[in-house]
């Protein structure tokens, strides 16, 4: 703003430097004024004065009315324009532009100072002016380049928005695999990822065929051995048949370990499912109910309708059915299941049964540990059940409930 209006008093300067003549007599005399009204105008803010050297004024603007710029006293250079700040008519700074002009007479060289100068309270006011018109362009423009960056964005990225969402659909088991009609740039990275998941579908289900033909290789040779062991018993070789079943039990209590072992790490990075939890206890306690033990117990199940697990049904009904046998086989007179969903899903089975001494707490979920071995059973139940939730990057903890009686916590992601 100042250059420019630097440049102006500059164009001042040399139209008046241009009409300036001198008379025969010696006089000076102003050709054509300014076009500017402001300088015939009193005390406009706009003037012009033009002194000789030794001479002091000889013409002046009508705007300056009876006052004249006191100039410093300072050589200037012909022909170069010079710029100070110095005081006005009323008292007002004003930014002032000058040159030093010679012009040749028959009577000599004479010398004149040639002066325009503006208020600089005009110069101020301007640029507010100017820089708040800017601010409303400048603010419509950032608003208009913000909204095009916004909607380039989001039209580059629904593309990818749609993967997103597909690859939550296979991550829920909705989908096994991922459908996007996108660009050409993202559709490599779409059939990497159906690949993925195809190998990894075909290597879970090559697991599980290798479980199945394992069981169903080992069940034919434990059966011989439990028969030999009845032959032996009823022979009256008891020493022998009790090794022979002891054995048969030991391996079938290893196989169905590892079985279980296997199938669950098959499930490693396989799309998380959501299984309602109160249909899976209800079938599972309904069965229970139907045995002598389960249906002489009080059932009480405190699950809301809403609540999923994320697990298949199988994990689901093996999880819990473990958990359910263990507490039917114990309990004095009721079972209870609760569960509640905050930052993270939350599961309690208990009984009031006589409940474990805390000090064998720790040993509870180890491979085939049994607290008691008068009571018939594996020790693989609460083991499995320990499996299945680390499985699903869960926990599960035993403990004592009050008075007595034993509980178990799960505690899964929500």
């Amino acid at each position: 703003m100042i250059r420019r209006v630097g440049v102006e008093l500059d164009t001042y300067i040399r139209q008046l430097a241009a009409n300036v003549s001198i008379e025969p007599d010696g006089a000076l005399q102003l050709g054509r004024p300014l076009a500017d009204p402001r300088f015939d105008q009193p005390l406009s803010g706009l003037y012009w004065q033009i002194v000789e050297d030794g001479a002091g004024v000889k013409l002046r603007s009508r705007s300056l009315w009876d006052h004249v710029i006191d100039l410093p006293n300072d050589e200037i250079e012909p022909g170069i324009a010079h710029h100070h700040d110095l005081a006005g008519p009323k008292g007002e700074t004003l930014f002032l532009g000058e040159r030093r002009v010679n012009y040749a007479t028959e009577g000599g060289r004479r010398r004149l100072r040639i002066t325009a100068a503006v208020d600089r309270n005009e110069i101020l006011e301007a640029r507010t002016e100017f820089a708040g018109d800017m601010a409303v362009s400048l603010a419509v423009l950032a608003l208009i380049l913000l909204a095009s960056s916004w909607g380039q964005i989001a039209v580059g990225l629904r593309p990818l928005e749609a993967l997103r969402r597909n690859v939550n659909a296979v991550r829920a088991g909705e989908k096994k695999s991922i459908t996007v009609d996108g660009p050409e740039e993202i559709m490599p990275l779409v059939a990497e990822v159906n690949s993925l998941l195809e190998a990894k579908a075909k290597a879970v289900e090559s697991a599980k065929a290798r479980a199945a033909n394992l069981a169903h290789a080992l069940k034919t040779p434990l059966a011989i051995l439990a028969t030999d062991a009845e032959r032996l018993r009823k022979d009256g070789r008891d020493e022998i048949a009790d090794e022979l079943q002891e054995l048969a039990f030991g391996m079938r209590r290893h196989i169905n370990r590892e079985l279980s072992r296997a199938r669950l790490q098959s499930l490693a990075g396989s799309p998380v499912q959501a299984t309602p939890l109160r249909n899976v206890v209800e079938s599972l306690t309904r069965a229970f109910m139907r045995t002598p033990r389960g249906g002489a117990l009080s059932w009480r199940l405190d699950i809301p309708a809403d609540v999923t697990i994320g697990m298949g049904v199988e994990e689901a009904t093996e999880l819990f059915g473990a958990l359910l046998e263990n507490a039917v086989k114990w309990a004095a007179a009721e079972v209870h299941v609760s569960a509640e969903r905050e930052r993270v899903l939350s599961i309690l089975v208990e009984d009031d049964g006589p409940g474990v001494p805390p000090e064998k707490l720790v040993e509870l979920g180890q491979r085939g540990v049994r607290l008691d071995e008068k009571t018939e059973g594996t020790g693989l139940g609460l083991s499995i059940s320990s499996d299945i939730v680390d499985a699903y990057g869960g926990q599960i903890r035993f403990g004592t409930r009050s008075p007595h009686g034993f509980q178990a916590i799960i505690t899964l992601p929500a």
